[in-house]
């Protein structure tokens, strides 16, 4: 099964991950726990995604799911993963 990790959930990743999160399981991984604390709840502080758009995607595991976004900011979430698209900042 195809799995696609996205690295970085700021303005670019997470609408990324949640488009990507409608056809594949899909990992979206950030350092920032606060921040993932926040996307677990169904909230993006930064408005980029609305909360019922964002809750449309969201999973608590991907396990047998063909479809999905698991929030994480632990690094073996994304250790299975076939394809890792890094959106972070550049200076």
């Amino acid at each position: 099964m195809k799995k696609i990790a996205v690295i970085g959930l700021g303005y670019v990743g997470l609408p990324l991950a949640r488009l990507f999160a409608t056809k594949y399981p899909v990992v979206g991984f950030d350092i920032n726990q606060k921040r993932i604390a926040g996307l677990r709840l169904g909230t993006d502080s930064t408005m980029e995604l609305s909360d019922e758009i964002l809750q449309s995607v969201l999973v608590n595991d991907l396990k047998d799911k063909n479809t999905g976004l698991l929030v994480s900011s632990d690094l073996q979430d994304i250790a299975d993963c076939n394809y890792y698209v890094v959106t972070v900042p550049t200076p």
